[in-house]
């Protein structure tokens, strides 16, 4: 169906959001044609075969501001001023322009859900739709699926440039083995990093599920640039949304309503209708529980004979995975992705870096709306947790212990913080004046060592400097620690009182309402959250038909 589609007036299934979670359920709940299916998506629709360039690129982002929502922030910890947060709003959502990696998590994760009430969702659960949402190019056995619509792939360890390579070494130096599979292994060591992309291609969740055959169905409508505004309830009981679209408001009703519009815009439209704390449907979960993975870059300068080869086209091609050891704190809590490049232009092709990050975290903040607006207010109270942030300033410390390898040396030096968010956003443009100084730029790290350092510390401090003084770096990692696009919690699964959906992922008092996306995690898993999200869909889809068989 083209994006231009008409709204019908009533469909037996509206999904709300054309996400990652959006095109499972949008092509899984078609596949009975006596079901008719509305997908609803605020951002564009593009056809297969007539996606944008940088959709499709296999390298990590496409983080285009057409691909995003307009005027989105966030505050990242108390009394910090709001700063753009990157959400999707294009149908594939977070699949379409985030970084392709295929974690699971591990199956602690899900038995921990399952023993705070999210019942049927523990690894047995859960495993099968795993393995069913993917055909993994390298492993097979119990643990794996051959068939599913998303490949999963990874580059072996003789293919690494030489800084991944060089790190991999290191850490073995240091007790961390490598390892093969990151979704079939709960231990400690260094893995290839598994993607859902080909060489040169990206395979998003509208790529895989909504193709050219999925779209032909007559019961599956997708209509995007609409955006909607409210749940239509009726006696406790969700009978349709009312849309906009190019300022023309409408309703249309529903036999049952799915929102799938994410962590953010999920609670916001549940808020929005008139449920959540102290509103008509008192649910006082919607929106709290706000978890996220928080981050800090490690940026290095790679030495010309350790620049990724030029047909190596993916930024991903290895990451460590290690245990921190705080009290408190799960095994395999801590994961750090080693990048060979950070760019594809000529000044990424010399930075490499180590991205370090909490998995395990345990802060907490919430989705409110602003009352001015109605919009999202996004308070991560990043680091809030006393354990996340002396887990991230301890992860500075490995790193510098990694760094200062002698073989990492022969790769790499200069270590940094790239923080100056202007310059490296600047130098990344595409104009000809940004790639003039990109050039400049490139050339500086090739000059003396006092004048390249002076380049590099225009872009953030190097790490030395914060090694010798255990309450700077603390402050350090405090103030610059950013959120990545792993949101989830705030529509938590459970059966508690303050449990916004059960196991079925229906809303707690709310009849024909569902919400399937990342907001339903009681808990956030130690992996980036795509794949979850796609196995949480592809597990609704077989809840809801089963409902209806």
């Amino acid at each position: 169906m083209r994006p231009d589609a008409v709204l019908p007036a009533r469909a037996d299934v509206i999904i709300v959001g054309g996400g990652t979670a959006g095109c499972v359920l949008a092509s899984r709940l078609s596949e009975d044609p006596r079901v008719s299916v509305l997908l609803v998506e605020a951002g564009r629709d593009h056809l297969p075969g007539h996606e944008p360039d940088d959709i499709m690129d296999s390298f990590p982002r496409a983080a285009t501001p057409g691909h995003l929502w307009p005027g989105l922030t966030a505050e990242r910890r108390p009394g910090q001023p709001p700063r753009p947060f990157e959400q999707a709003r294009v149908v594939g959502g977070g699949s379409s322009v985030m970084g392709m990696l295929a974690m699971r998590g591990l199956p602690a994760d899900y038995d921990g859900w399952a023993a705070a009430g999210a019942e049927g969702w523990g690894w047995a659960d859960v495993l099968p739709y795993f393995r069913r949402l993917e055909r993994d190019l390298d492993f097979g056995g119990p643990a794996h699926g051959r068939e599913g619509p998303l490949p999963v792939r990874r580059h072996p360890p003789e293919s690494w440039p030489p800084f991944c390579r060089a790190v991999t070494a290191a850490a073995a130096r240091q007790g961390l083995p490598l390892a093969g599979d990151l979704n079939d292994d709960a231990s400690d060591g260094i893995y290839p990093v598994p993607m859902n992309n080909s060489a040169r291609h990206r395979v998003s969740a509208a790529t895989a599920y909504l193709d050219a055959a999925v779209r032909t169905r007559p019961n599956l409508i997708i209509a995007a640039r609409c955006s909607v505004t409210a749940i239509r309830l009726r006696e406790r009981r969700a009978v349709g949304v009312d849309v906009v679209r190019d300022g023309a408001a409408r309703a249309v009703e529903a036999g049952e309503v799915i929102l799938s519009a994410g962590a953010i815009h999920s609670p916001a439209l549940l808020l929005r209708s008139g449920i959540g704390p102290g509103l008509a449907i008192d649910r006082p979960g919607v929106g709290a529980d706000l978890q996220n993975h928080p981050l800090l870059p490690l940026s290095v300068v790679l030495r010309r004979d350790a620049v990724q080869p030029p047909d190596v086209r993916p930024a991903f091609q290895n990451c460590l995975r290690y245990s921190s050891g705080h009290p408190g704190t799960p095994a395999a809590d801590m994961f750090v992705t080693i990048l060979n490049k950070t760019g594809l232009h000529p000044l990424g092709r010399r930075i490499g870096g180590l991205m370090l990050a909490v998995y395990g975290s345990f802060s907490r903040g919430s989705v409110s709306l602003d009352p001015a607006t109605g919009t999202p207010r996004i308070g991560f109270d990043l680091l809030g947790d006393e354990r996340d942030e002396a887990r991230l300033a301890g992860a500075v410390r490995f790193a510098a212990a990694l760094l200062a390898d002698e073989e990492v040396r022969r790769t790499a030096d200069q270590p940094f913080f790239p923080i100056n968010g202007a310059l490296v956003q600047r130098l990344s443009r595409p104009e000809p004046a940004s790639r003039i100084v990109n050039r400049l730029a490139t050339a500086m790290l090739d000059a003396p060592a006092l004048l390249r350092g002076w380049a590099v510390g225009v872009a953030g401090p190097p790490l030395r400097t914060l090694l010798d003084d255990e309450e700077r770096l603390h402050r350090f990692v405090r103030e610059n620690a950013v959120p990545t696009g792993h949101v989830c919690g705030t529509c938590r699964m459970g059966s508690d009182e303050a449990a916004v959906v059960d196991g079925r992922l229906r809303v707690r008092g709310v009849a024909g309402l569902r919400v399937v996306d990342a907001s339903v995690m009681p808990a956030i898993v130690r992996a980036n959250t795509n794949i979850p999200v796609v196995m949480i869909a592809e597990k609704a889809a077989d809840i809801i038909k089963g409902e209806r068989t």
